[in-house]
């Protein structure tokens, strides 16, 4: 299955989307993108990514100088391992982009293809508004101490296998 992430438009809420806002809601694939393997530039320009476009002609030039200097099958290696490094990062670069622009990342979904994302996310969209408010929250269990060098597992700080930031 693939996954994708699902971005809403600017100054939207996900509880409050209007038809044109349900319209423009953007589902980006995780992973490798074969346009932008082959037709890298053209792909940027499509997706609006000036910023990218601009970083990406400037490394290509400079990786081409570079490699010029060194010569034999440098500039070849060199090219083929740029355009698979931008192939696999060009959907991450797109939705960096889009966050930059206001975009918001409400969702992670996924598909066998993008159809069945976009019916995964809009059914459980349709759900969560058509169902009642949640009862009040129950009381919270009493914490467990534990030895302080005990190592954290499911804790409000660790993302995966990574310490997150820390607020307060």
């Amino acid at each position: 299955m693939t996954m994708y992430t699902v971005l809403i438009p600017p100054d939207t809420q996900l509880d409050s989307l209007s038809e044109a806002d349900l319209d423009r809601v953007t589902f980006i694939k995780e992973g490798f993108c074969w346009p932008a393997l082959y037709i890298a530039v053209i792909w940027m320009l499509f997706r609006r990514l000036w910023l990218v476009v601009i970083v990406y002609l400037v490394l290509a030039l400079l990786l081409e100088f570079v490699t010029r200097q060194i010569g034999g099958v440098a500039p070849f290696v060199g090219g083929i391992l740029f355009a698979l490094l931008v192939a696999l990062e060009a959907n991450g670069l797109r939705r960096w982009t889009m966050e930059r622009r206001g975009w918001q990342l409400v969702a992670t979904v996924e598909g066998s293809t993008l159809a069945d994302a976009e019916q995964r996310f809009f059914s459980a969209l349709a759900a969560r508004r058509t169902s009642p408010a949640p009862a009040a929250p129950a009381p919270a269990p009493a914490p467990r101490t534990a030895p302080a060098n005990a190592p954290r597992f499911a804790s409000a700080h660790v993302v995966g296998l990574t310490p997150g930031p820390r607020h307060g």
